[in-house]
């Protein structure tokens, strides 16, 4: 059976990447009440495959039934979340997987990417899969398992810390100098330090290659990818 890494612990839930988002670029300069809102109740089920009921949704964000009722409805008029009959549970339609496959950026990303992928899983043997930075975290885009009976492999959609990570530290190591300070200025001064000598490594070797500080037993060797505007993405070999 593959090896997945998918425990909770590792991935982060999605309040924690709003915190960890808000910390990295302070407050918002301007707020929107209602859309807030309706990205809270999002972002809340897309970490509850079973759904939640209108008082787990109130209980969890800490609002009122007032508050988000209308909020909940409406998401549910336009589609973005269902209800289900039985349960009264509210869960995410298939909704926003639509609407990301529109954007032709990632679209275009991923058609050259994915045959890539497979020729480095089939001649290697090892999963591999292509991660891009997505606001203060580390979201993989895209995965192919290994062809052997069992591996290990990262599920596509799984979200990560980039510090933790080979592929955010790949991609950090190659962003322009103000990007770097910005992302960097979020952590000790500990941590700078250690981020720094890495990146400035990597930035001269091209490429990382380590043990995962993730997964015990699993060793990363991970790439930039580039675009004409600088680096877009990484893509990672996981092997044991």
């Amino acid at each position: 059976m593959t090896d997945k890494a998918e425990t909770n612990d590792m991935a982060m839930p999605a309040r924690k990447r709003r915190r960890a988002a808000a910390s990295r670029s302070g407050p918002p300069k301007f707020r929107v009440p209602s859309v807030e809102k309706a990205l809270d109740v999002l972002e809340l089920l897309s970490d509850s495959p079973q759904g939640m009921t209108m008082n787990e949704i109130t209980g969890a964000l800490g609002r009122t039934m007032g508050e988000l009722y209308r909020i909940v409805v409406y998401l549910s008029q336009r589609g973005y979340i269902a209800q289900d009959p039985d349960t009264d549970r509210y869960a995410l339609t298939l909704r926003l997987f639509e609407l990301s496959h529109r954007h032709d950026p990632t679209d275009r990303l991923l058609k050259r990417a994915i045959p890539v992928l497979e020729t480095i899983a089939f001649r290697t043997e090892q999963s591999c899969h292509l991660a891009v930075l997505h606001q203060s975290a580390v979201l993989v885009l895209a995965s192919v398992p290994s062809p052997r009976p069992a591996g290990y492999s990262v599920r596509t959609g799984a979200v990560f810390p980039v510090s933790k990570t080979s592929s955010g530290v790949v991609i950090l190591s190659f962003l322009p100098p103000d990007v770097q300070e910005r992302f960097l200025s979020g952590f000790a001064a500990s941590e700078q330090a250690a981020l720094r000598r890495r990146m400035g490594e990597i930035a001269a070797r091209g490429y990382d290659q380590r043990e995962s500080s993730l997964v015990h037993g699993v060793n990363n060797l991970s790439a930039p990818v580039f675009d004409r505007s600088g680096v877009v993405a990484a893509i990672t070999m996981g092997y044991i």
